[in-house]
């Protein structure tokens, strides 16, 4: 590839990157000034539910060679709509909410202690997101209390199928996922079966985060979205993959978990 075709491409991905961040900085400005509500809860619902119809999008924090904050108001994947929805939730109930703090807010989210150092410092397991959000007094956990069990099994998915990644041919950021791994493993892991949700459905609340454990060998979670009450039933506002968008789901959350065979059960996590 010659030097002029190599500027022109260079040029070209600085346009559409500098499109992309005024896309998203109009897409928050709108955002923001949707109405907040006494709890936190309450005001993410009426933030996620303004997304609703947006295209899904898997992927997208992946596509950067070098690990870098990707902030994507456009379309998403289950988690992003998750994490994007709560930063929004945490800024707009702070003072002076602001694009700049928006992306702060995302960050310590994302990436472990709120530090970008690499892929791995990137939180790629739901339950070490939980645990993080807990910590920073964010969110507290209601599975234990709503009746979860614990889960033996171990959470090692991305190291056994290191090929399905591939930022993890580089051996020192395998080992870094390696170590996340294994202080991961530490924690205990609480989850509510699919066939014992429908009894605890009542002490679940809107706005509620609903992660979905999963049944696959080393996996943590298979899927996130928010619990939203709809005719005395409780269903799932999320990024859905099989609809391509972002919906409220048309059958309630139990019938939904039934309906999907990997899916175990499920997690609580409320705001603060």
């Amino acid at each position: 590839m010659n030097k002029s075709v190599k500027s022109i491409i260079f040029f070209f991905i600085i346009i559409t990157n500098s499109f992309a961040q005024n896309a998203d900085e109009l897409v928050f400005a709108q955002k923001i000034k949707l109405s907040k509500r006494d709890s936190k809860a309450q005001t993410a619902m009426i933030i996620a539910k303004s997304f609703i119809g947006q295209p899904y999008k898997a992927g997208t924090l992946d596509a950067n060679s070098k690990e870098q904050l990707v902030c994507n108001l456009r379309d998403f994947d289950c988690w992003t709509f998750v994490e994007n929805v709560t930063a929004m939730t945490l800024v707009r109930h702070g003072e002076k909410p602001t694009y700049e703090k928006f992306n702060e807010q995302l960050k310590n989210l994302r990436y472990r202690k709120g530090e970008i150092n690499g892929y791995a410092s990137r939180l790629h397991y739901f339950k070490e997101w939980m645990i993080q959000t807990e910590d920073n007094n964010i969110a507290q956990e209601m599975t234990q209390l709503l009746g979860g069990i614990e889960s033996n099994g171990g959470i090692n998915f991305m190291t056994i199928h290191r090929e399905l990644y591939s930022k993890l041919k580089d051996n020192e950021t395998f080992s870094a996922i390696e170590k996340a791994q294994k202080k991961l493993n530490e924690y205990d892991f609480f989850y509510i079966p699919k066939n014992k949700v429908a009894k605890i459905e009542s002490e679940i609340q809107d706005g509620d985060i609903i992660g979905i454990t999963s049944a696959v060998d080393g996996l943590d979670f298979n899927h996130e979205g928010f619990a939203i009450k709809q005719n005395g039933r409780i269903h799932l506002l999320h990024a859905s993959y099989e609809q391509k968008k972002v919906i409220i789901s048309p059958e309630p959350l139990t019938d939904y978990l039934n309906r999907i065979k990997k899916h175990a059960g499920i997690t609580v996590l409320r705001l603060l």
